[in-house]
């Protein structure tokens, strides 16, 4: 493990998602897309913004669904370089189906406006993320609600219960489940609220999981939010406010280990 941590450490200007701080943690996803859209500066978001709030929600969503991350990281810098942060917007029903009806177009013309993390497949952005953009739209003032709750209350067992109890914001009409730790990770990394537990800011997705029984990390079978919260926390045992990302990077890391 000390040699992943280090190959971590060690080629963190060279992996763009491998975002640490002067301390070698983790700053989070979302502090730098490393994405630049017609030149400008690298798509960010602030997560005591509103806007970037919900696009944080809306990044968990579509990276919940199948195909690869880039996808969920490119639909998130559109809707921002695009001005379509709106809330309000995903609850105008003609808007939406606008927007659906030009996801392909769309795809085509913002990787052509952008420079920096270079995906390896084609960008896609599939039909169901418009839906779950309504969904989390309609949901919005409770899921608020509910999260800063869970900070009033310092105790984000309730959040996570009810998110994951969302229809529509994963596949389809599923739930969305293993990436409820990557929305925690990512308000934790920035400081937005202060009492989330690091041990439920692991996210154990397939890529985690190749890697894990590769180098012989035990993780639960991930079928409940009890097992995703479970492997979270052993995830985080193992490499603290590193979080998954040295699972998660090992793909890209393990010629230098």
């Amino acid at each position: 493990m000390e040699k992943l941590i280090k190959a971590v450490i060690d080629n963190q200007n060279k992996i763009p998602y491998i975002n640490l701080n002067g301390l070698n943690a983790y700053k989070g996803w979302t502090a730098d897309f490393h994405i630049s859209v017609c030149g400008k500066e690298s798509i960010r978001l602030n997560l005591e913004e509103e806007e970037d709030l919900f696009l944080l929600f809306v990044l968990a969503s579509a990276w919940s669904k199948t195909g690869p991350w880039e996808n969920a990281a490119y639909f998130t810098v559109y809707l921002k370089a695009s001005n379509k942060d709106k809330v309000e917007l995903w609850l105008d029903e003609a808007f939406v189906e606008e927007e659906k009806q030009k996801r392909k177009k769309a795809a085509s013309e913002i990787i052509s406006q952008c420079t920096g993390v270079i995906p390896r497949k084609k960008i896609s952005f599939r039909q169901d993320y418009y839906t779950s953009m309504v969904v989390l739209a309609k949901e919005w003032e409770h899921i608020k609600a509910q999260l800063y709750q869970a900070e009033k209350n310092k105790e984000y067992d309730t959040f996570i219960q009810y998110i994951s109890s969302v229809s529509g914001l994963g596949a389809g009409q599923n739930k969305m489940r293993i990436k409820i730790p990557l929305i925690l990770r990512e308000l934790r990394c920035q400081n937005v609220f202060q009492h989330i537990p690091g041990k439920y800011c692991c996210v154990p997705d397939e890529r985690v999981k190749v890697t894990c029984k590769e180098l012989g990390i035990y993780l639960p079978t991930i079928n409940s939010i009890k097992s995703i919260l479970r492997a979270s926390e052993i995830i985080y045992d193992h490499f603290g406010d590193l979080y998954d990302i040295p699972l998660f990077a090992y793909e890209d890391l393990k010629e230098n280990i």
